[in-house]
């Protein structure tokens, strides 16, 4: 006896319908699954098997062939465990289906239901396909509901979804899915819509030190203000325990929270990525802080799946890498296209994608092996050629697509007993949000993604200006890329000035954040 069955999978973000067709016929004992599926699904044989028995079916001693349509797609993961065991439970007349049902699920040797990464997307692929019903393992019930538009009914075990799928609802009204644009330019040919609803929010942002813990630094406390009210790439140099990592650590204390459209995609990636159970949507901006051992294929994704790595985890929020210098060239490198273009597209052998990747970038690193370089006190043994090629593990086109470059000195015991208490997390999370606001009514995208003319007409240089912004990119030999990152930090400042032009003194401020390394402009430049 055919069966016939509708579940999922993963495609990158996004979520895939596929009909699981499931063939009991008499002939040798045997069990194939054809249709592109990967090991994992190869290896649901075993689990179905055992499932079926120990839930108090009997598994049939028939040939059983197990289709997965469309074929031309490939199918990984063990979402589609489930499926193929209730095929096989129809199609050996042990269980009678009623209705349009879609089901989704791992399932264990002993018949327990477990949920699957990406079981969002999955589900809000079924309600696009106008489903009606969807069991769903019962960890994964608060997930699944947020796509809307679908019933969604959860259920423990095997013989669970089996009672359901026998149950015969008539005239059940079934809602009609919404359809929801996650974002314009996120997903390069994959489909980019999503039933995922907003009325659940996420049950607290992330515990971050506040700025009153940092003392002394304040050039550096400024550089982090501009560089997260505009967006762009920043990265302190400084000794050891000068209050780099700290800086950086209380930074999602400092960022406003998503929006609508930005925290349905966030909670898609976190759904996809199986960092951990997702029960409302995300609304805090994403905080990666990977550690430098931290491979490439982590980095920008891939792996057998082809999974989302750190800097699509990283998506509209901070990538904060500690001891860049430290991090693998190769895995640097990677940091290339996915800081110019805000995606990164990842092709392995019969499977591609491509995975949104605009985040801001924080980097921390010493100026030599030893860390003391520059200090002035003698405890720096490096040799000249030792520091330069240590600061040569940044590429110059890395460098180039950094904005901003702050030196943070040793803090003096004066200043971190006796200073008085600095500007806490909340005031200066108030500006920047403000500062962010201006932008958006401005030109729709924050400072660090304008280019072009819509940059120029932001900043509205006056002829005055734009001679001072010629002269400070010859001295320092900037390339175009370098200019238009001055202005875009530059005309920052100017948003948290309140100031409707970029005017000179804001150049100025910018271009001492152009100079890598702690480099200072000569004298007469500012």
């Amino acid at each position: 006896m055919l069966a016939s069955l509708l579940s999922a999978t993963l495609h990158g973000l996004d979520g895939r319908s596929v009909r699981v067709e499931v063939d009991v016929a008499p002939g040798l004992p045997g069990f194939t699954i054809v249709g592109l599926a990967d090991t994992a699904l190869q290896e649901a044989r075993e689990r179905v098997r055992g499932a079926i028995r120990n839930s108090g079916y009997e598994y049939p001693p028939r040939r059983i062939t197990v289709n997965l349509a469309p074929a031309d797609l490939r199918k990984s993961g063990a979402s589609l465990d489930l499926a193929i065991a209730l095929g096989i439970l129809v199609g050996s007349e042990q269980v009678a289906a009623h209705g349009r049902w879609a089901v989704l699920g791992e399932l264990s040797l002993g018949g327990d239901l477990h949920p699957v990464p990406g079981l969002l997307p999955m589900v809000a692929a079924l309600a696009r396909r106008r489903t009606g019903r969807v069991v769903v393992p019962l960890d994964g019930l608060e997930e699944a509901r947020l796509a809307g538009g679908i019933e969604v009914v959860p259920a423990g075990t095997l013989a669970e979804a089996a009672v359901l799928l026998r149950e015969h609802r008539r005239g059940r009204q079934r809602s009609r899915p919404p359809r929801v644009e996650l974002a314009a330019d996120v997903v390069a040919g994959a489909a980019c819509e999503s039933g995922v609803s907003a009325q659940h929010e996420d049950p607290g942002a992330l515990s971050a030190p506040d700025l009153t813990e940092v003392r002394g630094q304040a050039q550096a406390r400024r550089a982090l203000e501009l560089a997260l009210a505009g967006g762009h790439c920043l990265v302190m140099v400084g000794p050891p325990g000068s209050g780099k990592t700290l800086l950086a650590r209380t930074v999602p204390g400092l960022l406003p929270p998503l929006d609508d459209d930005e925290a349905r995609l966030a909670t898609i990636i976190v759904s996809v990525s199986g960092v951990g159970p997702v029960r409302s949507l995300v609304r805090t901006r994403p905080f990666r802080a990977p550690h430098h051992t931290t491979s490439y294929a982590a980095m920008v994704g891939g792996g057998p799946f082809v999974s989302p790595g750190e800097v699509t985890l990283a998506h509209n929020g901070v990538l904060f890498m500690d001891e860049l210098p430290e991090f693998d060239r190769a895995t640097l490198e990677s940091l290339r296209q996915p800081l110019e273009d805000g995606r990164v597209a990842i092709s392995r052998v019969g499977r591609a994608a491509v995975f949104p990747s605009r985040f801001q970038l924080i980097g921390a690193m010493n100026p030599c092996p030893c860390g003391h370089a520059g200090e002035g006190d003698g405890r720096c043994h490096c040799r000249p050629a030792t520091v330069e090629r240590y600061s040569d593990r940044i590429s110059g086109p890395l460098r180039d697509r950094i904005d901003m470059w702050v030196h943070m000195p040793r803090v003096r015991p004066e200043e971190y007993v006796g200073a008085a208490t600095p500007e806490d997390s909340n005031t200066v999370a108030a500006r920047i949000a403000d500062a962010r606001e201006v932008q958006l009514a401005r030109n729709g995208i924050p400072n660090s993604r304008l280019c072009g003319r819509a940059l120029r007409a932001a900043c509205a240089l006056g002829s005055a200006e734009q001679s001072h912004a010629i002269r400070l990119a010859e001295l320092e030999g900037w390339s175009a890329r370098g200019i238009e990152r001055l202005l875009r930090v530059a005309r920052t400042a100017a948003d948290l000035a309140g100031s409707a032009r970029v005017e000179s003194t804001h150049l100025d401020e910018a271009a001492r954040y152009r100079a890598p390394f702690g480099q200072v402009l000569p004298e007469g430049v500012m």
